[in-house]
């Protein structure tokens, strides 16, 4: 019975341990700027698609960049509040995570499955150019790139041009 047992137990650990090497670490990254009124007009956007992945295994995250005071922080906590952003979010007090990323504007989303990038660009088409937008989008690019990771089937579309507020990619600190 002892042997039994155990071996049930390595049969369990083995099953466990191979699901867990099968899952993906999916990671979806919106870089905003509190400033950036086309970043302010998408944050029901961006609760509404982490609420509809809730459930996966997804990370999502706000990044912000160019935060060097207290001034600053207390404005992106300000714009997390006033927006009742649900994503955790990160601060960086330069751009060059911007530059790495290749990541131009505000918003753009960056979504990498096992630290690499899949997905880069707009997060639909609402918005055609500076100070012009369609009433609703008709192309859901990040939902589109998020289900194929899901699915695991092919993205169709891994590269869009994003608009939005332009990034001073400097790389002082």
């Amino acid at each position: 019975m002892k042997h039994l047992l155990k071996y049930i137990f390595v049969f369990v650990l083995l099953f466990a341990f191979k699901q867990n090497q099968g899952q993906d670490n999916i990671l979806v990254q919106y870089f905003l700027s509190t400033s950036c009124p086309i970043s302010q007009k998408y944050t029901y956007t961006l609760n509404q698609i982490a609420k509809k992945y809730e459930r996966q295994p997804i990370l999502f995250e706000l990044i912000f960049l160019d935060i060097k005071n207290k001034q600053q922080k207390q404005a992106v906590s300000n714009f997390i509040k006033k927006y009742q952003l649900i994503a955790p979010y990160k601060t960086y007090t330069n751009t060059t995570f911007a530059k790495q990323h290749g990541v131009t504007v505000t918003p753009e989303v960056v979504v990498t499955v096992n630290s690499k990038i899949v997905y880069q660009g707009a997060i639909d088409d609402w918005f055609i150019s500076w100070g012009k937008n369609k009433k609703v989008a008709e192309q859901h690019y990040l939902i589109n790139a998020i289900d194929a990771v899901l699915a695991h089937t092919p993205i169709w579309i891994n590269k869009t041009t994003p608009v939005g507020c332009l990034i001073e990619l400097n790389t002082k600190k």
